[in-house]
């Protein structure tokens, strides 16, 4: 499969409206350095394409069919692309955690079909296996492929015990927003996501990377430093072969 990071930023994307932070200034000056809200596709060995959050407007970066639709919850930030992909000209199937389920994509779905699932709950979706998994905010999913795995794990502080359990992937997409030393009681520091992730799986990579992060290049090498090449920071248009 390929893992395709369309967006890897926070809510607020990087550079932020107006924000003279170090990072967005960095951003405006380097366009690779620029982040749009958290979006992810995974691109199956048949070709087809599965959506895993809609931070942006996916239509010039995905020009298929999506074969499903996932959420890991209805922060905005995450949904976004949605109010567009509401107009998509077939039915399309969109799988997501029940609680604050937005009002419009719910009463008002167009061609969406929403379904609400829960933590264990397994899907087939083209060549792909697909388990919702319980995080501390909102829900997680295993993504398998034959004998190819991914644990996307971002927007979470920490891990439920059951689901570190559960999981021991190649591949782990972990929350990424703040800087080191940062503690924020709904989103994880890079050390604390790497240190865990590293736990679980022989690649990590970092992303929902806020503006209150470190620089992109900054963010690059202390992470090259500090984790011998076992941690990577995404960047939008990142693409990852498993």
């Amino acid at each position: 499969m390929i893992v395709y990071f369309i967006g890897t930023g926070g809510s607020e994307g990087i550079p932020a409206h107006l924000c003279t932070c170090e990072t967005c200034n960095e951003a405006r000056k380097l366009g690779f350095a620029r982040r749009k809200p958290s979006t992810l596709a995974i691109i199956t060995k048949n070709s087809k394409a599965v959506l895993f959050d809609v931070g942006t407007d996916v239509r010039d970066h995905l020009h298929i069919p999506l074969e499903a639709i996932f959420l890991t919850h209805w922060h905005h930030d995450h949904i976004y692309g949605l109010y567009k992909l509401r107009w998509i000209a077939q039915r399309t199937k969109l799988y997501a955690p029940k609680g604050n389920a937005d009002d419009l994509m719910v009463h008002d779905p167009k061609n969406i079909e929403v379904n609400f699932i829960e933590a264990g709950d397994r899907l087939k979706v083209d060549s792909l296996k697909i388990t919702a998994l319980k995080l501390n905010h909102p829900l997680g999913y295993l993504i398998e492929e034959d004998d190819k795995a991914v644990a996307l794990l971002y927007d979470s502080k920490g891990l439920p015990e059951e689901t570190f359990e559960f999981l021991k992937k190649k591949l782990a997409i972990m929350d990424g927003t703040y800087a080191p030393n940062i503690d924020d009681p709904y989103h994880s520091n890079i050390d604390e996501s790497a240190e865990i992730g590293i736990k679980l799986a022989d690649r990590v990579v970092l992303s929902h990377i806020s503006h209150k992060n470190l620089p992109f290049l900054q963010l690059a090498e202390y992470v090259r430093k500090n984790y011998n090449g076992k941690v990577l920071v995404a960047y939008d248009g990142m693409l990852f072969y498993v």
